[in-house]
């Protein structure tokens, strides 16, 4: 799985001035609906903040991997925000998500859709990986360079 394919420079964000969870995930839903991708971005933040109340994407080890599967959205896209002081994000760890992986994608697709979430976790579990990306937040091109050195 190439999530190079997925993301762009473009949609990598700072999110060092969010200081909540909602504030991150709307910042990333903001960032997904400018997409061709997705066509209501309501949906996709209602979607999200769902999933959320079931139980929080933040996985540990600073990292958050909110994801919705709508029939609003038409292709699997993705948007990565950064924040060097962490979100706090109700982690397994209880630590906060200094990077935050928000996914969406249509319905119907389940193997791709845990394809593309493994894949992402794969990717930031090395400590060195995150500190990089976590170094270059404010450089879209050079973090998309770390993601695509994984493929």
């Amino acid at each position: 799985m190439d999530i190079t394919q997925l993301i762009t420079a473009d949609r990598i964000v700072n999110l060092n001035k969010e200081a909540t969870k909602e504030a991150a995930i709307k910042t990333l839903v903001r960032c997904l609906s400018k997409t061709k991708f997705v066509s209501k971005e309501k949906e996709l933040a209602k979607a999200i903040s769902d999933r959320e109340r079931i139980l929080s994407t933040g996985i540990g080890q600073g990292i958050a991997i909110p994801h919705a599967k709508i029939p609003t959205v038409s292709g699997f896209v993705a948007a990565l925000g950064i924040s060097k002081n962490g979100v706090p994000f109700d982690s397994l760890d209880g630590k906060p998500a200094n990077v935050i992986v928000m996914i969406a994608g249509p319905e119907g697709q389940n193997e791709e859709y845990l394809r593309i979430l493994a894949r992402f976790t794969s990717i930031l579990k090395p400590e060195e990986t995150r500190n990089r990306i976590i170094e270059l937040a404010k450089k879209g091109a050079q973090v998309m360079g770390i993601l695509q050195e994984t493929v």
